[in-house]
């Protein structure tokens, strides 16, 4: 499979801090993680790094999130000044080659499903904490508890490795598991990529966590 990077970012403020979600790009960013399969490793980026970040997703590989499409990348649009410099980046981020897993099972099953909903039953991992946590946490770390940053780092990581063993699941089996809430554990079948023989030293460990 060729390579692909894996993104996730956690915000500094909530939706209910800027004004409703119509103004997530106000939110800014305290950490994000990318998982590079070229490299088999996380690389991770705080906000004084975007740029960096930003250039790393431009890099080339497929970029893999869930909902990155719809929130991520509007998160770092909110570094440009002007409406007009904000729409030509968003436009560039879309011309990217991305999957957006949330995007792809909501055509597939038709509504949106949570990243836990479909981790814990095909991967029997789920996420570590959630995002408020992760605001109390930045505001914590601004208040002077500078060890707060690596559990937002911590916690990043660990969403990017939920969402890279989805993905990898899928490439492989060609399926994945989802809870419904009211039929209990389904299947739904996906066309995600798929996998050619790699060495063992150049594999995530079996879709476990590995970070």
């Amino acid at each position: 499979m060729k390579d692909y990077l894996v993104f996730d970012l956690e915000t500094q403020r909530s939706a209910q801090e800027v004004g409703g979600w119509n103004n997530i790009a106000e939110m800014k960013m305290s950490v994000g993680v990318l998982w590079d399969s070229s490299k088999n490793d996380f690389a991770v980026y705080l906000e004084n790094e975007v740029m960096d970040l930003i250039k790393h997703l431009k890099s080339g590989p497929t970029v893999v999130g869930y909902n990155h499409l719809g929130f991520d990348y509007t998160v770092l649009t909110g570094y440009f000044t002007g409406e007009d410099e904000r729409r030509k980046q968003m436009e560039e981020f879309m011309q990217l080659d991305n999957l957006d897993l949330l995007v792809d099972l909501k055509d597939r099953i038709g509504r949106r499903i949570k990243l836990d909903d479909v981790a814990r039953p095909t991967l029997q991992v789920g996420k570590s904490a959630d995002g408020l946590l992760a605001l109390k946490w930045y505001k914590e770390y601004l208040n002077g508890d500078k060890e707060k940053i690596q559990k937002i780092i911590d916690y990043c990581c660990q969403d990017v490795a939920v969402t890279r063993d989805v993905f990898l699941h899928g490439v492989q089996n060609r399926n994945i598991l989802y809870e419904d809430k009211y039929q209990g554990i389904k299947k739904v079948e996906v066309d995600w990529g798929q996998l050619e023989q790699e060495s063992d030293d150049s594999e995530p460990d079996s879709f476990q966590l590995s970070f």
